[in-house]
């Protein structure tokens, strides 16, 4: 299925590129990050808490220590479990949380050009063409400029999973679809925006297929996909599960709003050369407008005009020409549209007639305002004219017209079915399609389908655009590097150092970190567990709640801070309701959700705060006991609860 020699040689190039592109980050993997932001924060934590519950609580993974009381809380946003696989082990031989979050993205680019080099040859490509794709796919600017996003950056296995499949059509091989659904697993467990964009990828591909005439054989496919290949499976559906229980617990959905990307996104590269091609069009306000980096490259765009052209050259040069007395092709095919014209025209303004007037609209946009029967009749009357004018070339034969077109389509279905070209156009057009805002988008319109609703911003759809435009650039390259292995050779070395030149954005903008962890917060990791904590000041303040997140990390007990793609409501009033900590609304809540130890970091506050702050924490002497204190921390044991007034969230 692979070629294993060139995909380690391979392999080699897009690390030494990796190293190059993330640059100084790469160099000082141990001690910067691609940004000190609560998403940052929130990707050391979860990374951390899954390596943890590797050795500690593998079957209640889920169950994370954050939003307590809340269960589940690991599904309140991706769970990076398929990540940990990676950084886990870092964690354990180094202790270092941020060398594992980087070299967990460093490693997922060095994978997602491997993989799309492992699709490239699967579908024929020579090992050079291969190599171009797996460049493009790693380090073109709309997917690298991903990497420090966790769960974007790691669509490593996407393009392992569609070899799979590919091999699986062309030569029947049950271990290949097998493999593709270990891959699916794999991209499941790793993102889950990477699971939707596999699912998508993998539905065209066999909508494109089955509508090309592929046999559905349904019993054939469970039988090579065995039990072997459902266990497989086994484990994307049982990260699904957790997902499905908090969506209908805590009604977790991403809301339709701000879901349409800047026009100008799709020109944003933080890369050198667009940056100077941008500062030629300064009336574009591409920087100021754009809300993300869209663009693939010029590169990759002008090699896959290439693969599209090459493509219907060839067609034009394989079609059998026409017969003596046949009309030629552009006459044929306008008497089609003319036909076409005078059915649509007559069976709108029938509609119109019998239903009213008629409006078509996607989004804001109005496609199609039809108020009276006339307009939709005189373009049927002035097609039929035209048409009638043709009939004497081009014959009016509606029934064995269509039968001439299906029996043709059926002669081309089979070499369609497995002609790439048009496939990664099919799908880079339909990427790029979800991708848009209005009046084209036609993200309101599929929203509701099954898994994409856990796409925020449909924008993101532009990665998998990415992926089909890697392809054609590879398939590109072939096509126009010719069969000579000298100047294939040449060529490649200089497309590859023109990418790469183009692709430049380094050094990256990255910023100093380490995790530190509080004293105070290190000696709860001496106490007898379970226990819960809270820690002070608390306020609603993002960055707040993912610090106290990453201090939980000294102990991995219950915290009632949290950060996610979601937040319950519970814990949205709970953090208003502990500002004025203490006081008796803050330590009756507290009692109420049994939480065991209050947290109070004294340099958190201001001077002026603090003062007013002891003196509570004193008048309250009767509900908290001073349990230790260290450096600018205390910890407080808050006092047993009294019957509890508010609904136990974990009830329900």
């Amino acid at each position: 299925m692979i070629d294993s020699r060139g995909a380690w040689k391979a392999a080699v190039l897009y690390i030494a590129l990796t190293i190059l592109f993330a640059y100084p980050l790469s160099v000082h993997p141990g001690s910067t990050l691609f940004g000190d932001n609560p998403d940052t924060h929130f990707y050391i934590w979860s990374l951390s808490w899954d390596a943890h519950a590797f050795l500690h609580q593998p079957l209640h993974i889920f169950d994370a220590n954050i939003y307590y009381p809340n269960r589940l809380t690991l599904a309140y946003s991706e769970n990076e479990i398929g990540s940990a696989f990676i950084a886990a082990p870092i964690l354990w031989l180094t202790g270092n949380h941020v060398l594992a979050v980087n070299l967990t993205a460093l490693i997922s680019c060095i994978l997602c050009g491997v993989g799309a080099y492992v699709l490239a040859r699967t579908l024929g490509l020579d090992a050079l063409a291969a190599t171009l794709c797996g460049l493009v796919f790693a380090f073109a600017p709309a997917r690298f400029a991903r990497t420090g996003q966790a769960y974007l950056g790691t669509l490593q296995w996407i393009p392992f999973a569609l070899a799979g499949l590919h091999a699986y059509f062309a030569q029947g091989d049950r271990r290949a679809l097998r493999l593709a659904a270990a891959f699916f697993s794999l991209e499941a467990l790793t993102s889950g925006h990477g699971a939707v964009f596999l699912a998508l990828a993998a539905g065209v591909l066999l909508l494109y297929r089955f509508a090309l005439g592929e046999p559905l054989a349904l019993r054939t496919r469970l039988a090579d996909l065995g039990i072997v290949g459902l266990l497989l499976l086994l484990p994307a559906v049982l990260v699904y599960l957790p997902y499905r229980a908090v969506q209908t617990e805590m009604g977790l959905r991403r809301a339709l709003e701000d879901w349409a990307p800047a026009p100008e996104s799709f020109l944003a590269a933080p890369t050198h050369v667009q940056q100077w091609v941008l500062s030629w069009l300064p009336g574009l306000h591409v920087h100021e407008r754009a809300s993300a980096n869209l663009f693939p490259g010029y590169l990759p765009i002008v090699l896959a005009v290439v693969a599209v052209v090459a493509r219907m050259r060839a067609r034009s040069r394989d079609a059998a020409p026409a017969p003596t007395g046949v009309p030629p092709r552009s006459l044929r095919a306008l008497a089609w549209l003319l036909d076409v014209l005078v059915m649509a025209g007559t069976a709108l303004a029938v509609a119109v007639q019998a239903n009213g007037p008629l409006r078509l609209r996607l989004g804001s946009a109005s496609l199609i305002s039809v108020r009276g029967a006339w307009r939709p009749l005189a373009l049927a009357i002035a097609a039929g004219a035209l048409r009638a004018a043709l009939a004497r070339r081009v014959p009016l034969r509606l029934a064995s017209g269509l039968r001439d077109a299906a029996e043709g389509w059926r002669r081309r279905s089979a070499t369609l079915r497995d002609d790439a070209t048009v496939f990664y156009l099919l799908l880079t057009l339909v990427s790029i399609w979800l991708s848009l805002g209005p009046p084209l988008g036609v993200w309101p319109l599929v929203y509701w389908l099954p898994g994409l609703s856990f796409i925020r911003v449909p924008s993101r759809f532009m990665l998998v655009a990415v992926l089909g435009l890697a392809m054609l650039s590879a398939i590109g390259f072939d096509r126009l590097a010719g069969g000579d292995p000298r100047r294939r050779a040449r060529m490649a070395v200089v497309l590859g150092a023109l990418m790469v030149a183009e692709f430049a954005g380094m050094p990256l903008h990255v910023a100093q970190y380490q995790v530190s962890i509080p004293a105070i917060d290190r000696w709860l990791a001496t106490r007898p567990g379970p226990f819960s904590v809270a820690e002070f000041p608390t306020t609603p303040v993002v960055r707040n709640q993912t610090t106290y997140m990453l201090h939980a990390m000294a102990h991995w007990q219950k915290t009632v801070h949290g950060f996610s793609g979601f937040e319950a409501p519970l814990h949205t009033r709970l953090y208003q309701e502990l500002r004025g900590f203490p006081d008796d609304v803050s330590l009756q809540r507290l009692r109420d959700l049994r939480v065991t130890y209050a947290v109070v970091h004294e340099d958190a506050y201001r001077s002026d705060e603090w003062a007013a702050v002891r003196a509570r924490l004193d008048r309250y002497g009767d509900s908290l006991t001073l349990e230790h204190a260290e450096g600018a921390g205390r910890i407080y044991a808050i006092r047993p609860a009294r019957p509890s007034t508010i609904e136990d969230p974990t009830a329900r």
